[in-house]
């Protein structure tokens, strides 16, 4: 089952993504980021977090769909994941993740290392491009000209590209600006690694 979870960041703007949300079978949103959904009339399934930031009048309006979870441990998009697969859900594209402050940004990206060891697959959206977790080795589907870059999760692991403009071969990538700024040549990448098993983060950009 796939549930779709709209964080309290930067709300997306391109047509694709609204629509996703419209379409969406399950909407999870983490606390004030209800705003967003009830200026385009979206409703929500539940409303989830420590309730710091949504409005008093949206508390009000979506009462019957609020899950409040007081303890400071974990972020609102955690208490929403983890919600979600408790509900037996285990595909998530996830909004609103980016944006705004960056501090938040870079720690909703550090959880999908979390994330997937309890669901399988998810995928961080935004107007400009998505982030996903692999483990190698893996192929992953790509357009052509499209922006890639990876983020290893192990400075130790080395890792062995097929079609990317700039190929790896047995390189590691110890910091993240070492796998940056390559390009995708055709539909597919693909990615081993010396130590199988390897978790790597892939950004595409989103082609304009």
């Amino acid at each position: 089952m796939k549930a779709l979870i709209l964080a309290n960041g930067a709300f997306p703007k391109t047509r694709s993504l609204i629509d996703e949300i419209k379409t969406a079978e399950f909407i999870a949103v983490c606390d004030g980021a209800i705003a967003h959904l009830d200026k385009l009339d979206i409703q929500p399934h539940l409303i989830i977090g420590d309730l710091d930031s949504i409005p008093k009048k949206l508390k009000q309006k979506y009462s019957a769909k609020i899950i409040h979870i007081k303890e400071q441990e974990s972020n609102d998009l955690s208490k929403a994941f983890f919600h979600c697969v408790d509900l037996g859900y285990d595909e998530f594209v996830i909004l609103g993740a980016t944006g705004k402050r960056e501090d938040h940004t870079l720690a909703n990206i550090s959880l999908l290392s979390v994330y997937i060891h309890h669901c399988k697959s998810l995928v961080i959206k935004s107007d400009f491009g998505r982030f996903s977790i692999h483990r190698t080795p893996c192929t992953i589907p790509t357009q052509k000209g499209e922006q890639i870059s990876l983020f290893s999760l192990d400075p130790k692991a080395t890792f062995t590209s097929t079609g990317l403009k700039y190929p790896l071969t047995h390189l590691a990538l110890p910091i993240w600006a070492n796998g940056t700024l390559n390009e995708a040549l055709g539909e597919k990448i693909s990615l081993q690694s010396k130590k199988k098993g390897s978790w790597i983060i892939v950004y595409q950009s989103l082609k304009h």
